[in-house]
């Protein structure tokens, strides 16, 4: 871990303010979020991804009443959560493998338990702002507000449920009963469309306990819905790059520079082969985006629901919450209709000017 640069003598204590203090530990997460992205070649998970989520989380602090020194907490763990992304690389020879991220926080997190990524990135943030404490003449930072911190990056972990049907859904009639329009909006995708199930991510450290009717600390509560809620909280544009994002970085050989030349350019068997493959993994992220909104937007809706009912926000606030969390249905039509674009788009330049014209229009359409 970098030490941080407050004493030059270490011996003589000195005044550290907790303003002081919180900027270096945030600026020491950009920069190694910097250093992370020109090593790994991070595509989605670099210093704009905190950036982001703690304007985003900007929203929630005046509805829940929280104080400053709170909304600092809050700020410092987005800046430290996804400082470290360990993982495995994919085949190099297969173009649509993908990475495989050591996500875990705690026993029995997959794969990586309490050696995971988010169980990682937490201990290096604690270090630091216990490094600060023992520098300073009086600590900075107290013991619930270290332990708080370290709680609300590592609930940042993500569990996935494949396949998961909307309308099987945990407290999915609690759900619709306290927002008919969430009903219409699946009826209509199911009848329509004839989608009717999606990929699921969780975050199981804080929806457990809520289920169970406990409370969470307000600044977890803050930190999970800013990091897995951008499809409720980012306009059509913004969410779909964001998307784009992740896929480039999950699929590493396809974002790997010779290769991508290859595929637009290349005219052997094996780039047109490799060509068909990556295409379609493009269209299946693509349709798979809905879905994953849709499930979303229940999973929010539950936590909003199950934070009212253990009484640790009013009717109120509810309310508020809800109308922050606004683009859902925009983005479950937005990548609806962005997916049957695309891939319309795709297959007319395919028959009229060929492959290759045709992925180097669906690359520049995925932001590559």
């Amino acid at each position: 871990m970098e030490e941080i640069p407050f004493i030059e003598n270490k011996l003589k204590k000195r005044e550290i303010t907790f303003k002081m203090a919180t900027s270096q530990i945030i600026e020491l997460g950009n920069q190694l979020m910097i250093e992370k992205t020109l090593i790994e070649g991070r595509k989605y998970h670099t210093i704009e991804h905190p950036e982001t989520l703690i304007k985003r989380a900007e929203k929630f602090f005046s509805v829940l009443n929280l104080p400053e020194r709170e909304q600092i907490i809050i700020k410092i763990a987005f800046s430290q959560h996804d400082t470290i992304i360990n993982r495995s690389l994919p085949d190099p020879y297969n173009i649509i493998g993908t990475i495989i991220r050591n996500r875990g926080a705690y026993q029995g997190d997959f794969p990586g338990g309490k050696e995971g990524n988010e169980a990682i990135s937490a201990r290096e943030m604690e270090a630091k702002m216990k490094q600060v404490n023992n520098e300073a003449i009086f600590p900075v930072f107290s013991q619930a507000e270290i332990k708080e911190s370290v709680f609300m990056v590592k609930c940042t972990y993500p569990a996935v449920k494949p396949e998961t049907i909307f309308k099987e859904y945990s407290f999915y009639s609690e759900i619709i009963k306290q927002n008919p329009n969430i009903k219409k909006i699946i009826e209509r995708l199911e009848s329509e469309e004839e989608i009717k199930r999606g990929l699921l991510f969780f975050q199981p450290h804080i929806e457990n306990l809520l289920e169970q009717g406990k409370e969470i600390p307000m600044g977890a509560f803050v930190v999970i819905l800013g990091d897995l809620g951008g499809a409720g909280l980012a306009g059509h544009e913004e969410f779909a790059r964001e998307g784009d994002l992740e896929f480039q970085e999950l699929y590493v050989n396809i974002s790997n520079p010779d290769n991508l030349r290859r595929l637009i350019e290349g005219d052997s068997g094996e780039d047109e082969s490799d060509r068909k493959k990556v295409v379609g993994a493009m269209i299946g992220w693509l349709k798979m985006q809905t879905g994953f909104v849709v499930l979303q937007m229940l999973r929010v809706e539950k936590i909003i629901f199950l934070m009212k009912k253990n009484r640790q926000i009013n009717e109120t606030q509810q309310n508020q919450l809800r109308l922050i969390f606004d683009r859902f249905e925009s983005n479950i039509i937005g990548t609806l209709e962005r997916a049957k674009d695309i891939e319309k788009e795709y297959n007319a330049r395919k028959s009229q000017v060929g492959s290759k014209e045709a992925f180097r229009y669906i690359a520049q359409a995925m932001h590559y």
